[in-house]
């Protein structure tokens, strides 16, 4: 017995071989438009050609395609197929193809459920590639889901399905379904509610945009006629279009609920294309009122036609970045926001944030004073971490008046500085920390501030800075007579090569007083990255500012 299929299965059902086929069919209708619903044993899409390969995942051969079944395949359902009130075990609807197809009882799957109306795949972490058909508008999207895990464990068993297994759509990001001088195109990307990974991997996508070759051998993964996912790699490609490059026809095993499923060239197993449209899926057989799937030859029928990959990708990648599939990256972060408490003055529990400084660059960062920045409640500190860990730079009050932060600082090597936001002593605070970079040359001379004490002649507890020196350069450093340098107290100063070895130090310095001063030429095979230490005599406390030049 047939039941009535919900519109929109029913509409994919009986349009998908129509879908970009003005002549022959007349326009799709919109979405939740009335119209006259197809009978299901009507349906136009794709049909068996030769053999049936069709596989279920876990018998599949091929264990790099079992796993693209199992860590990227979904089905597309909508929410009234799906049963969550167990979060631990969902179920979907398990009204059997038999009875959406009427089928003939030695039909294969006849007796396996058939709830998706489309299937798609995972190529970004919270990307699925999918056609344009199958998700059509802001209302559809809202109306999806997209279900991992949808497969058999084995001959009689769904595997497990879970809350975690099943995403909403958040919006369309890139769909086309057309037919004109550029081609018929059907594809969709769709951005879902919330990233997969890790729990499920997005499946690599065919680079560049060459045209597929004749003869060459395919494989299709998705829920034919709605069912639990399977694996056909037994198609070949038909014809490819190398002019337009829009689409390719190959003869796999497909059927209304594989639109959207990626097709993969086997050699490489990435996704070269989307399956769109194809013919007839099931006839009437002949005196017997029921209906068996649709056999042509391997080189009968019209073959079933795949949107090439690249056309879905380039749209994409037209107006978004991503490192994955376009090879891009988004701009660099500039701000984040924090909310700390009880952070002793940001040496402790703090939010972090990095930047990465070329030598010379001056980052000037705070929670004021920089576009973006924001202070919205209590009395921010913030800290500057060097490429070696050590804190380059420190500040409370920063901005003149209020309680918000801000330094300045002109890096003196290169690399990956973190940004630490805290409060003053035991304050709770909030807001955004910004900065900005403004790029330079490789730094001749810097400064930093120091404030320390008990630090056993600097060998402990000491204010650090790193300097970049080229073989044959001389760096002159201290608390008096170099620069901008100052001091109160009683300093001492020590040198670092990059194999953190002393290579020279500097306690009294001659016309400086208690103050330090010292200068080091880097030896010709080692340049590198050296790093100053101030502190102060014995157990005393000192401050200051420590300047260093290079020549």
């Amino acid at each position: 017995m047939s039941v009535s299929a919900p519109a929109r299965r029913a509409k994919l059902l009986g349009t998908l071989f129509c879908t970009l086929t003005a002549l022959a069919c007349g326009p799709a209708p919109e979405s939740g438009t009335p119209e006259q619903q197809p009978a299901l044993n009507e349906s136009n899409a794709p049909v068996v050609y030769g053999n049936d390969d069709r596989m279920e995942v876990y018998a599949h051969p091929s264990a790099t395609l079992q796993d693209r079944a199992r860590q990227s395949t979904v089905a597309l359902l909508t929410p009234d197929f799906i049963d969550d009130s167990n979060p631990n075990n969902i179920i979907v609807d398990q009204t059997p193809l038999s009875e959406w197809e009427g089928l003939c009882t030695d039909q294969r799957f006849y007796n396996d459920p058939a709830p998706a109306f489309c299937s798609g795949t995972l190529i970004d972490d919270d990307l699925v590639l999918t056609a344009g058909h199958c998700v059509t508008s802001a209302a559809e999207c809202a109306d999806t889901r997209f279900v991992f895990k949808f497969y058999k464990t084995s001959e009689n068993t769904l595997e497990t399905i879970t809350s975690q297994d099943v995403f909403s759509c958040k919006s369309i990001v890139v769909r086309r379904q057309s037919s004109n001088s550029a081609g018929d195109l059907d594809y969709a990307i769709i951005r879902m509610d919330r990233s997969a990974a890790p729990r499920f991997t997005p499946a690599p996508v065919r680079a560049g945009n060459t045209a597929m070759t004749v003869g060459q051998n395919v494989a299709v993964i998705g829920s034919g006629s709605g069912l639990p996912v399977k694996i056909d790699s037994g198609g070949s490609v038909r014809a490819v279009n190398s002019g337009l490059k829009d689409y390719f026809v190959a003869t796999t095993d497909t059927f209304a609920g594989n639109s959207g499923s990626a097709v993969y060239e086997t050699a490489t197993n990435t996704i070269a294309g989307i399956l769109v449209r194809g013919d007839e899926d099931y006839v009437l057989r002949s005196g017997q009122g029921c209906y068996e799937v649709n056999v042509c030859s391997e080189t009968g029928c019209g073959g079933e036609e795949i949107t090439y990959v690249n056309q879905a990708i380039t749209a994409f990648c037209a107006a978004n970045t991503n490192q994955r599939l376009c090879n891009t990256t988004p701009p660099p972060a500039t701000n984040y926001v924090f909310t700390a408490s009880n952070t002793a003055s940001a040496t402790r529990s703090t939010i972090n944030g990095t930047v990465t400084l070329k030598a010379g660059d001056k980052l000037t960062v705070g929670t004021c004073g920089v576009t973006g920045a924001a202070l919205t409640s209590g009395d921010s500190f913030l800290r500057l971490r060097g490429p070696s860990g050590t804190e380059v730079a420190s500040n409370d009050d920063g901005c003149g008046s209020g309680f918000g932060s801000k330094i300045t600082y002109t890096a003196s090597v290169a690399g990956t500085y973190e940004v630490r936001a805290g409060c003053y002593q035991a304050g709770s605070c909030a807001g955004t920390v910004a900065w900005e970079i403004a790029q330079g040359s490789a730094a001749t001379q810097g400064s930093s501030n120091f404030n320390v004490s008990n630090t056993a002649n600097a060998t402990t507890g000491t204010a650090n800075s790193d300097v970049t020196l080229a073989p044959g350069q001389t760096l002159t450093f201290g608390s008096c007579g170099v620069g901008s340098a100052t001091g109160t107290g009683d300093t001492v100063v020590r040198l670092f090569n990059a194999a953190g070895q002393q290579v020279t130090f500097n306690d009294d310095a001659s016309g400086c007083g208690s103050l330090s001063r010292a200068s080091y030429t880097a030896p010709a095979s080692a340049g590198g990255t050296y790093q100053i230490r101030v502190g102060c005599f014995g157990s005393e406390a000192c401050s200051g500012t420590l300047a260093w030049t290079l020549q």
